[in-house]
């Protein structure tokens, strides 16, 4: 009786209720909403980080994975269909975060041998966080049944596994060293002055 007297009432009670029945399949949807939002702002962030590395397998690690990246956006539109939903992003506060910090350490290192390994510091970022992600979306779907989704998520978690173990590669087998030997030789001149 009382929620009819007070129609707030019963909106505010039907909204809660609402928001108490979210299940794994829900949370699946949001999660997917989430990732292709970020998987489309990483695509637009990928150019700038390959224009300005400086060594050559940087640049080409990142423009390969640029086009793994658009091939990520295309199998998660794959996953929507799935879903019998049209493809949809909800902004990722995650990426916008992590994409922000990337730009203000490219901006602070870009004219060095340090920027590769700044790109390399941001791009690892961005992996980990993917990583994450796509582990927990490729959980769900397999407790869900769905077993295609399941599939292709997991593709993409080993293209990300290993873009992220490739710039660990070219960090530790050179551009770190890069980034020290430019460090110490401007310290050379700093001293001699």
């Amino acid at each position: 009786m009382r929620d009819q007297a007070n129609p707030s009432a019963a909106t505010k009670s039907a909204r809660k209720s609402t928001t108490n029945d979210k299940n794994l399949d829900d949370l699946f949807e949001h999660a997917l909403k989430d990732i292709f939002y970020a998987e489309k702002k990483i695509l637009k962030a990928l150019p700038k980080m390959i224009k300005a590395a400086q060594d050559p397998d940087l640049q080409e690690g990142l423009e390969s994975h640029r086009m793994e990246t658009e091939g990520h956006v295309s199998k998660l539109e794959e996953i929507f269909a799935l879903l019998g939903k049209p493809p949809k992003a909800v902004k990722c506060e995650a990426i916008e975060g992590i994409l922000s910090e990337s730009e203000e350490v490219l901006q602070e290192f870009g004219k060095s041998k340090a920027c590769d390994a700044a790109i390399i510091f941001s791009g690892q970022a961005v992996e980990h966080y993917e990583i994450t992600r796509y582990g927990s979306m490729h959980a769900w779907a397999i407790s869900l049944g769905m077993d295609e989704a399941a599939d292709l998520l997991e593709s993409i978690l080993n293209e990300e596994k290993a873009a992220d173990e490739k710039l660990s590669e070219l960090a530790e087998s050179r551009i770190n060293f890069a980034a020290e030997e430019e460090d110490e030789a401007a310290g050379d001149v700093e001293e001699a002055a």
